[in-house]
């Protein structure tokens, strides 16, 4: 009977674990923000993945950014709640029924925000997010609000809302690292 109850607390504390370490991103996103490292820091680049040690975390992944065997700098991928599956105008509370992108930050090693990028945006609302131009304004700052210090997109409401919240928090993990 024992013998049973410590392979139960074995396997929950395994399944806990995996669950923890599960990395949610497909491999092609990791390669486009290599490729956007590399020109943005003028060279090749070897990323590294971190844990981040917070459960409420579970929607980026962090990296430490090399060149030549050199710390330059860090990067953490997000996960962001887009334009509702079925239109944006339409009433729901659940994050299922919302379409979601991916974006990247790239800081430097002094943890300053160098570029924001997004790797994919698939809803046909909301995309004038990725315009590079209105990207440049979380280049400035640590600390971002829809209408303070950063400008809202007509058509574009829950995305602004979503990658400056993505923002903000990346903006805290990387400051605990």
């Amino acid at each position: 009977m024992k013998h049973r109850y410590y392979i139960g607390i074995f396997f929950v504390l395994g399944g806990f674990t995996l669950a923890a370490s599960y990395s949610y991103l497909p491999g092609y996103l990791s390669h486009k923000m290599s490729k956007q490292l590399n020109k943005l820091f003028d060279k090749d680049v070897l990323v590294r993945e971190l844990s981040i040690n917070d459960t409420l975390t579970l929607n980026h992944q962090l990296y430490e950014v090399y060149s030549a065997d050199t710390l330059a700098g860090y990067s953490i991928i997000t996960r962001a709640l887009g334009c509702k599956i079925g239109g944006c105008d339409k009433p729901s509370k659940d994050s299922i029924s919302f379409e979601q992108f991916y974006f990247f930050t790239a800081f430097d090693k002094d943890k300053n925000i160098k570029k924001v990028r997004v790797l994919e945006y698939t809803s046909d609302h909301g995309y004038q997010i990725a315009n590079k131009g209105w990207l440049k304004q979380f280049e400035k700052g640590t600390s971002f609000s829809v209408g303070e210090n950063i400008d809202a997109i007509s058509g574009a409401t829950i995305s602004v809302k979503s990658i400056t919240a993505g923002v903000n928090e990346q903006l805290r993990i990387i400051q605990k690292q």
